[in-house]
């Protein structure tokens, strides 16, 4: 089974997947929240998606902010829909680096890479 990584926004949720070892993430994809929302199902049975990880957006100083409000009201849809567990994880930094690798050269990949950052994190912690 595999683990779906998910960088949460308004506009774009930046998807990412593990292998079936649980332990290299890839960029899956990147949706608009209706196109994300119309296709979750599906693509979890494609998939074969076990559970799912989301960024946790907080403050440099570790405090929550308005937009963590927003990720955990999201995290309750999604374990709502899915039925699946769901689990966060810091996602400080992931952004930037995602930035830092692409550059100013292709932006629209930054939400997937992002996803893939956080979910490696995740991975990476697990073993």
């Amino acid at each position: 089974m595999k683990i779906l990584g998910i960088d949460y926004g308004e506009k774009r949720i930046g998807l990412a997947i593990s292998d079936e070892t649980e332990t290299f993430a890839r960029e899956l994809d990147i949706l608009s929240p209706k196109e994300f929302w119309g296709q979750m199902n599906q693509l979890i049975s494609n998939q074969q998606i076990s559970k799912i990880v989301i960024g946790w957006p907080l403050n440099m100083d570790g405090r929550e902010t308005k937009k963590t409000r927003e990720v955990e009201s999201f995290k309750v849809k999604v374990e709502r829909e899915t039925g699946l567990p769901v689990e966060t994880i810091d996602e400080r930094l992931s952004s930037q680096m995602a930035q830092n690798i692409v550059g100013g050269k292709n932006r629209k990949v930054l939400d997937s890479l992002a996803a893939q950052i956080l979910l490696q994190n995740y991975l990476d912690k697990r073993k």
